[in-house]
Parts: structure tokens; sequence; C-alpha cells
């Protein structure tokens, strides 16, 4: 899964590069929009991000595009998880706090670190392999994980080299070009390759007492719940299925890229249901629309799928034994 915050510095980053109507014919390939992007906080499957770059790489020409896109990333976006890993007391340290926490940020990914009687490989492990456009994603990470290394030991330090999934001429020229380091392709996953004595570079800023972030502080700082299972997986994905007004299983299960068998095989050994989950979403979403909004009961009842009105009245009903109207009277008194 990728954060949003993420995806949108990314289509940031890509309407400086191409049209946004490039961007948007490349979200929409996804079954994307940029209202569903701009929900707030949560994740959405990595392979989206991946079919996005690798479109909009397509249609400009671009086939270095992950890399040339993380060579303007801003690694201040990620907010409390960057000042948790810049904050800490060297680079060693920093590298140790991104992998603790990066299930924070990419649910299903992982920062692995590797030594050697030398270096420190530091690579990211996302299962992407398979995914049109995930060396896009591949490249990017090189270069921001060497991002962080910088902040420690300066904007000329370059690795001693860099590990690429993949290969190619031409794109092993433009990463040892915009790395400063040589390539070696063919890699399990991307990763750069750092000097040992180099992890006990201490920070040049450390934050003050009052800034300093612990690791028990993140998720709620970062405002986000990862999913830690199939059935908060599935609720997550509900609530961006909502905005493009599919709640199905078949679109719920396609955007977390499992087959309806398989997902419906991991939500029995969790002891739930796909249509157990659902009616939970729509009937805690029907409450927060009654309480919160202005909308009268037919708009709620045809946001949350509802052709007739009296459907929604009646499954409301069985949800919390009173009507819509009645609810909406309740949680509105002084």
């Amino acid at each position: 899964m990728v954060n949003l915050v993420e995806f949108r510095h990314a289509l940031d980053l890509l309407d400086r590069l191409a049209s946004k109507a490039t961007v948007d014919r490349a979200l929409q390939s996804a079954g994307l929009s940029r209202k569903l992007v701009d929900r707030g906080n949560g994740f959405i499957p990595y392979r989206f991000e991946a079919q996005v770059l690798e479109y909009v790489a397509r249609a400009i020409g671009d086939a270095d595009l992950g890399a040339h896109l993380a060579q303007h990333f801003d690694y201040s976006i990620y907010d409390a998880y960057a000042r948790y890993v810049l904050g800490a007391s060297n680079l060693g340290a920093a590298l140790e706090r991104g992998r603790r926490a990066f299930a924070l940020l990419h649910p299903g990914s992982e920062i692995v670190l590797r030594e050697t009687d030398t270096h420190l490989l530091v690579g990211r492990r996302s299962g992407l392999v398979t995914v049109i456009g995930h060396r896009h994603l591949d490249d990017a990470a090189i270069i921001i994980i060497g991002q962080v290394a910088r902040h420690f030991l300066g904007p000329d330090w370059r690795p001693s080299w860099i590990e690429a999934t993949g290969d190619g001429a031409s794109r092993t020229a433009f990463l040892e070009k915009a790395t400063g380091a040589p390539v070696r392709t063919g890699a399990e996953m991307p990763a750069i390759a750092i000097e040992r004595p180099a992890l006990s570079a201490l920070n040049p800023s450390p934050p003050s007492a009052h800034l300093t972030i612990g690791f028990a502080e993140l998720p709620a700082l970062m405002k986000i719940e990862p999913p830690r299972t199939m059935a908060d997986a599935v609720m997550q994905v509900l609530s961006t299925q909502l905005v493009v007004g599919d709640l199905s299983e078949e679109s719920v299960a396609s955007r977390l890229s499992v087959g309806r068998r398989t997902l419906q095989r991991a939500l029995k050994a969790e002891a739930t249901s796909f249509r157990e989950l659902r009616a939970r979403f729509i009937a805690a979403r029907a409450r927060s629309l009654l309480s919160e909004s202005e909308l009268d009961v037919p708009s709620i009842a045809r946001a949350l799928g509802y052709g007739e009105p009296n459907s929604f009245r009646r499954a409301f009903s069985g949800w919390t034994g009173q009507t819509p109207d009645a609810y909406r009277a309740a949680t509105r008194r002084p």
C-alpha cells in the first residue's frame, strides 16, 4: 500500500513534467481520480502508483521517469515520519528508525538492512516485481534512501554502489549520473551501499527536546492507522471506493490486487465476511452523514448505493433500532 500523502506529492511532480490532462488520463487508466486522491489520509495499493507512472512515462517518452521524480522529491512531505527518521542521533540509528516505522508509511513493504564486512546495504522490498511500472518506483526508492544518508553525510556524499532491479544500458547510465555511483543491475530489490564507518556520522541538526518524536507517538502524529488485517484493508478500500461509487466485492478485491475467492478465504480466516464488513462500513457512514451533514435522507441513500430511500430506511432501522430522521434528531439534540 502507498500513503496518499506520498501519492499526492508524486502527482504534483508529475504535473510539472507532463500536462494535467495526461496525468488525469493516467489516473483514469488506474480507475482513480484527483477527487479520490485528495480525500485525506489513508492508503491505496502500490500497483496503482506504478500504473500511473508507467502511463505518464510512455505518454511523454521518459523511460527514467521514476528517477526524475525522485530528484525533486521532498522528503519532508512525510512530516512526522521524516522528523522521526531525521531526528536520530546518527545515520545508523536513522536507518534503523526508517526500517522500524516503514510499515506505518507503506503497509506491505519493508526497508531491508543487510550487512557485509565493509558496507550496509539499505533496500526497499515492495513485492512489486511483477507489476508493470514497478521499475519507476524502484529507481525512485534508490534516490530517496540516498536523501536520508546525505542529511547526515552532506550533499556531496555518494553511495559506494547502488543495486537496481532489471537491466538496460540507458537506464543504468541515467542512474549512475543521478547518484554518482556505479550500478549493479538484476538485483532482487533497489538498494544503496553505505560504508560502515559512515553509519556513525552524527546528526548535523539534532532536534530540540520538545521537537523529538518517539516511535509510540508516530501513528497519532501521522493521523493514520495502517491496516493490520485483511478486514482493516477492506474497510480502508471501501472508503476509497465510496468516492467512485462502487462498493462491490469485485472492485474491492481488485483494489487489493487479490482474487475474489482469495479475499473471501482471508476474511473467513478472520471470522468475518465482505458482506458483514460492507454493512458495517455503510452503517458507520450513514450515521456520520446523518449527524454531521445537511444532506436529506434520499441523497444519503443514493450516496450509499440504495436506489430507493425506503430500502435505506429499513436497513438503517435494522442497524440502529431508529429511523434515519429519529437518529438525526437525537444526535443533534442540545
